[in-house]
């Protein structure tokens, strides 16, 4: 029992450590949310809701 629980310590120490911080754009902006990689509008399924 107590070798299980330094097991999984360590396992999170060191999915912690591979992972790192998540990290975001720096230039983040919701201006051309909902439209495609060429900048036209998407369609079908795809399409944002208002």
């Amino acid at each position: 029992m107590k070798y299980s629980i330094y097991f999984i310590a360590l396992f999170l120490v060191v999915s912690l450590a591979a992972c790192g911080k998540p990290t975001a754009p720096e230039s983040a902006s919701s201006d051309n949310y909902g439209t495609t990689l060429d900048g036209k509008q998407a369609e079908g399924r795809n399409e944002v809701k208002k």
